[in-house]
């Protein structure tokens, strides 16, 4: 079985042979990324967090561990994405509920 710290650098390599490809749309995304999530009313573990939530609405495996790693770095704690992820569930049914289990394991390995 793939752990989450194999998921994330196997994400991060693809993203680096992208970014190799095409650094001027790679750096263009990177800049709407960093703009997004920096610190202002809300928190940048919260904006994480939130971006844990969409990646499993939407089913995106790459994603979820991704933000995870994010959230926990800029201080997210498990009890605050349980809340979150519940929200995802409510949100987004059954397959929602796949993908947060995906977002907990993320967290509980990463």
């Amino acid at each position: 079985m793939t752990t989450a710290k194999q998921k994330l650098a196997e994400a991060n390599g693809r993203l680096m042979n992208l970014f190799k490809a095409d650094q001027k749309t790679m750096l263009a995304f990177k800049s709407l990324s960093d703009s997004a999530v920096r610190e202002g009313n809300v928190s940048t573990a919260m904006k994480e967090l939130i971006a844990v939530a969409i990646a499993a609405a939407r089913g995106c495996d790459d994603c979820i561990v991704y933000h995870v790693e994010e959230a926990k770095k800029h201080g997210a704690d498990r009890e605050t994405l349980l809340e979150v992820i519940a929200v995802t569930i409510e949100m987004s049914g059954g397959p929602g509920a796949v993908y947060a289990a995906k977002a907990l394991d993320a967290f509980d390995n990463l």
